[in-house]
């Protein structure tokens, strides 16, 4: 029978599919294993074509594939790791419990079953006769010939089973399925394969496994392979004359040869199958077949009611896991669980009416999807819709689409689908959000079917959501408590230190003036005095570590640091150079997001040259101003003003060079340079005005940037 004049796609996506219950029962109980081995696994997943399927579109899914394409069954299982599996393996028990599928094919499942597993061991033993590169890939190709049939009957279960008992003649059988289904199950199988966009011929060989010898002649290995797999398989152990043909014609392989071959391949697959209890082909009875069915559905029912116990049908993630890693994980479950690829969360802003969308598959375009805003005041939004009323909202129905806003489009758009359907997010009598799927216009109604698992998954992991924001809070609290222990604690080293600081300080001075300043010890006197400073620059740094941390969160309060300023100067460096002072401090300027340590060390520079220019004393003037306009933009202003005699014509030219300095040979001229550079990181504007009579102006405008 050929297959090469078939072209029609099939409509459905095909997922779910049915394995025998002993087989998602020993995995179950593998996965449940923590000495469970990645071979043991492989072990048991390579005897089943609907879990190895699922597996296989995992491990190839864009998640996964961004590394590497796999065809090795070891390596996709390393990859995706036994979490995953062990979601798969409860996903289809579940499915297949609850939708008592075995019971109308037991015997059909079984047969099917059979076939590929004797398949699957021919195909492997031929690619080792032939040394075709990757023995391992001609097995799975082998193993997965008939997942066209298993998609058949998980579409249609016993019009299908019907179809298989009344054409046991593979040409009358797939003749049948073109009639009946306008396409038969080598092609379903290869379009399945096709979806996973896999660099093989895999899909090839399962399209043309039926095709005579003399058409495939100068195909792949691969296609030769399971194409003679496949004929041998449907000959239980003794081939028969046209296969031997087939098998000289494709590989020039002899009757002994191929008999051998046939017999081992047949031993190996009845032995796996013995294994789990399962009769291998004719080798069992109806009567001890039905049997060992009902027990086995009987023992999935145990692990899916297990599952359900203990929270096996889901995977939440870890508590302590940050949000990110928490929805890629829920994502990747979804994808797993229930098919769904084209996800966006949209989760709820913690102090604001909006929700906040998130695509884990689209992480390079996550800044282009922020832009969207769905806000929750009202029902504008289908998205909001569903938030608020917490109810489940489809766009393809004609009672929403009147109501779809562009913002809802864009987000269709974003995640490349036809239609949307939000599920709310929410437990613990507490919303988090909704979920956003996207879906293809015949897709609503597998969906519909999959909505009370769905469910049970997302209210589960909804409460994995909360926990950590809960977690999250309880962390910022003690964080917060410890800060402002700290906070309190040095605020009181720095005041108790600060008052002897400045009696020493003072004495000093008053103890410099008695000598003369042509006194031997003035030198020392000084380096006393630079010591002392040094000591409360120190006090100063251990104050300002908690305050650098609050103001990260909260923002800077500029008026704060300068009147901070202006009270450690004032007993100090203002009341031994007998300089006063006036502060005029504007009320309305707001929290900035700026540098703290920065700006601070700007102003302590500036304070200190003002000073150092009024040798015989003089005024201060410090001021702050909000909404001053610079170039079109709105700026902070703070002003330092001195009534020292200005700055020279030639220096000011070069002001804010290194070298350049408004002291004396004795100072480096860094000073200003630094300010200069600090200005420049908090992209801010300095700028100087100085004249013999009026003093020096430094004028400093930052950006009023209410957010980082």
């Amino acid at each position: 029978m050929t297959t090469h004049n078939q072209d029609k796609a099939i409509d459905e996506k095909f997922c779910d599919l049915p394995s025998p219950p002993a087989i998602l029962i020993q995995l179950i109980d593998s996965c449940n294993d923590p000495n469970v081995s990645f071979e043991s696994l492989s072990t048991i997943i390579q005897q089943d074509a609907a879990i190895t399927s699922q597996v296989m579109a995992a491990a190839n899914s864009p998640y996964y594939r961004q590394w590497n394409e796999f065809t090795s069954l070891h390596h996709m299982l390393v990859v995706l790791g036994i979490k995953s599996v062990r979601t798969i393996a409860i996903n289809s028990a579940v499915q297949q419990y609850f939708s008592k599928l075995s019971d109308a094919i037991g015997q059909s499942l079984d047969l099917i079953w059979s076939r590929s597993l004797f398949c699957a061991f021919l195909c492997r033993s031929l690619a080792e006769l032939t040394a075709y590169k990757t023995p391992e890939e001609a097995y799975l190709a082998g193993l997965l010939h008939r997942l066209g049939q298993l998609a058949l009957l998980q579409k249609d279960a016993e019009g299908y089973r019907q179809l298989i008992d009344g054409n046991p003649e593979i040409d009358k059988q797939l003749e049948q399925e073109l009639e009946q289904y306008g396409v038969s199950y080598p092609l379903i199988g290869s379009q399945m394969i096709d979806q996973w966009q896999l660099h093989s011929f895999l899909a090839d060989a399962l399209r043309y496994q039926y095709e005579p010898a003399d058409r495939i002649l100068d195909s792949s290995s691969l296609v030769k392979l399971v194409n003679l797999g496949c004929h041998l398989a449907l000959g239980e152990k003794k081939p028969a004359d046209p296969v031997l043909a087939q098998a000289d014609s494709l590989f020039g392989l002899n009757q002994s040869v191929v008999e051998k071959l046939t017999a081992e391949s047949y031993k190996q697959a009845a032995e796996s199958a013995g294994s789990l209890g399962i009769g291998f082909l004719e080798e069992a009875s109806d009567d001890k077949r039905e049997a060992n069915s009902a027990a086995h559905r009987s023992a999935l029912g145990e692990r899916v009611k297990q599952a359900a116990l203990f929270g096996g049908a889901v995977t939440p993630p870890a508590d302590k896991a940050d949000r990110q890693t928490a929805l890629q994980q829920i994502h990747r479950d979804l994808e797993l669980l229930f098919g769904l690829k084209q996800i966006c969360f949209l989760l709820k802003a913690d102090e604001q009416a909006q929700l906040i969308p998130y695509a884990p598959a689209s992480r390079g375009r996550q800044q282009q999807l922020a832009e969207l805003s769905f806000t929750t005041e009202t029902d504008r939004s289908l998205a909001a819709l569903a938030f608020n009323n917490l109810i489940q909202v489809y766009t393809g129905d004609e009672t929403h689409q009147a109501n779809l806003t562009v913002a809802d489009q864009q987000l269709m758009g974003f995640i490349d689908s036809e239609s949307l359907c939000y599920l709310p997010l929410a437990a613990q009598e507490q919303k988090v959000g909704v979920l956003a799927i996207g879906l293809e216009e015949d897709q609503f109604p597998q969906l519909e079917a999959q909505l009370p698992l769905l469910h049970l998954f997302t209210r589960e992991a909804c409460e994995t959501l909360l926990r950590q924001q809960e977690m999250r809070r309880s962390q910022q609290q003690l964080l917060d408590d410890e800060r402002a222990a700290f906070h309190l604690e040095a605020r009181k080293v720095v005041h108790e230190a600060n008052n002897p600081l400045g009696i020493i300080n003072n004495y000093l001075h008053i103890l410099g003036m008695k000598l003369g300043e042509k006194h031997e010890v003035q030198e020392e006197l000084d380096i006393i005095k630079d010591e002392i400073n040094r000591v409360g620059k120190i006090l100063l740094r251990m104050r300002d570590i908690p305050e650098e941390l609050e103001q990260q969160e909260k923002g800077l309060d500029i008026n704060t640091l300068i009147k901070d300023l202006h009270k450690l100067f004032q007993s100090s460096l203002f009341a031994t150079h007998n300089i006063n002072t006036e502060v005029d401090l504007d009320p309305e300027i707001p929290l900035i997001a700026s540098r703290r340590g920065h700006l601070k060390q700007i102003l302590t520079n500036l304070i200190k040259n003002a000073v150092e220019a009024m040798p015989e004393g003089g005024k201060l003037s410090i001021a702050s101003r909000d909404n001053a306009y610079l170039n079109g933009k709105a700026h902070i202003e703070i002003e330092v003003v001195d009534s020292g005699p200005g700055i020279d014509a030639e220096i000011m030219d070069q002001l804010f060079l290194p070298g350049k300095s408004t002291k004396d040979s004795s100072h480096s001229g860094l000073g200003l340079a630094i300010i200069k550079s600090l200005m420049d990181e908090l992209s801010g504007v300095i700028n100087c005005t100085s004249n013999s009579n009026s003093g020096t102006r430094f004028q400093l405008f930052l950006p009023r940037s209410t957010r980082e």
